[in-house]
């Protein structure tokens, strides 16, 4: 059997927006046949640790991680698992914050501090040592959209990018193969925006702050650069079996 790797989606199955998802991480990590498994159905188990190779978890833009749903609370467990098993693994939004609340630190909902668009953040010193993020400029845009946010790191991680609104923005577990990051580098601006159109309602029920947030959108830059990230993932993944 050869290894999987997987995009643990973090959304219904229902939910259009997984499969946009699943092209996305797809197109940015270069992995045409990446396969998708979803948390709210109970695939993210033991057969699935056991037999990956390697593991996406992505956003959820319907949920937070602060939410007492048994599979929500299950896939806390189960990051845990993951960095303990050293599976190579990479966390986008959701899975950024509950990779951060399952090892300890803190995570809290602010409206007043969502990010919805393209967002500069800058790179710590320690990034330019990491396999992921050696050579990118020191401030690089990004797509992000959120309401929650990690206000504080669990011990025993790097911080890796730092943001101006939202302080933590990216880290690597310490003596593990696991990235994870508040942004989204296999977005696009237009995959942004697509998703932006869908969740709307989650965001906002007030027509002129969905009207500004659609400029804001709309002037927002592409964030290539940031999805190089996926594919350096994935490099660094194949040459470290």
């Amino acid at each position: 059997m050869n290894p999987r790797r997987v995009l643990v989606s973090l959304r219904d199955p229902n939910d259009p927006m997984s499969r946009q998802e699943l092209r996305c991480f797809a197109d940015s990590a270069g992995i045409p046949d990446l396969e998708i498994a979803y948390a709210s159905a109970g695939q993210l188990d033991d057969r699935l640790l056991d037999e990956a190779s390697l593991l996406f978890f992505g956003g959820s833009g319907a949920y937070s991680v602060l939410d007492a749903h048994p599979w929500v609370l299950n896939m806390l467990d189960r990051l845990v698992e993951t960095v303990d098993r050293r599976i190579p693994a990479w966390a986008s939004c959701f899975g950024f914050q509950g990779l951060s609340l399952a090892l300890g630190g803190e995570v809290n909902r602010d409206d007043a501090r969502q990010e919805l668009g393209a967002f500069p953040v800058d790179l710590t010193d320690a990034a330019a040592a990491d396999p992921l993020f050696t050579g990118l400029p020191r401030t690089l845009d990004v797509q992000l959209g959120h309401h929650d946010h990690v206000d504080r790191l669990p011990s025993g991680v790097t911080l890796l990018a730092t943001g101006r609104k939202i302080h933590n923005q990216a880290f690597k577990v310490d003596n593990a193969p696991f990235w994870a990051a508040q942004f989204h580098p296999e977005l696009r601006k237009a995959t942004t925006i697509e998703r932006w159109n869908y969740y709307r309602g989650h965001y906002s029920g007030d027509p002129a702050e969905a009207e500004r947030i659609d400029r804001v959108m709309d002037e927002s830059p592409d964030t290539e650069v940031a999805q190089s990230i996926m594919r350096r993932f994935v490099a660094w993944v194949d040459a470290n079996p």
